[in-house]
């Protein structure tokens, strides 16, 4: 079999240190600011690609739906 080096110790994404300790709080005030970097970012993209946020066609769930169940 192919097990690789012999002494090879297997990449761990965290040591075993971290991986004792008890996950965030959600009222942690982190979350809350990388929510909004990735809001702002989403903003961002969608400026730079000029697709527009306010001023896009406003579409009923019937004319949503049509499109995989025709009704006509």
């Amino acid at each position: 079999m192919m097990d690789g080096r012999p002494g090879r110790v297997p990449l761990q994404f965290l040591p075993d240190e971290a991986r004792r300790l008890p996950p965030p709080k959600l009222t942690d005030s982190r979350l809350l600011y990388f929510g909004f970097l990735g809001y702002c970012s989403g903003l961002l993209d969608n400026a730079l690609r000029r697709r527009p946020v306010m001023s896009a066609d406003k579409k009923t769930y019937g004319e949503i739906l049509e499109e995989f169940h025709p009704v006509r």
